[in-house]
């Protein structure tokens, strides 16, 4: 069965400008690769002078079959290129269910 989910993805920890601007190019590339590079944004930011890089859903959700298998695979593929960069980063990934009823009946919100 296939889900639209929202995908919130951030990388903290990084410890420059350069730094999060080559993780934000490793974490695209993986959103390259699955093919949801029209789904899912990746911006470097910066928060109260720490940089960040983040990968959202935008208007659209990511359509995918068999998320729970699919969700541990993306994140460690997108763990594995950060890791490439800096091994001091913190990767969250968050897939949310984006039918708020179905994820409600389901337990998946």
């Amino acid at each position: 069965m296939s889900v639209n989910i929202r995908v919130e993805l951030d990388v903290s920890g990084l410890s420059s400008r350069e730094q999060a601007e080559e993780t934000r190019r490793a974490v695209q590339q993986v959103v390259n690769d699955e093919g949801i590079q029209h789904e899912v944004a990746v911006p470097t930011r910066e928060r109260d002078e720490k940089f960040v890089v983040l990968g959202r859903t935008g208007a659209f959700p990511v359509v995918v079959s068999g998320v729970s298998r699919w969700q541990p695979e993306f994140q460690a593929r997108v763990e594995a290129a950060v890791g490439r960069v800096t091994s001091t980063a913190k990767v969250r990934l968050f897939c949310a269910d984006a039918d708020l009823e179905r994820a409600l009946e389901e337990g998946t919100l």
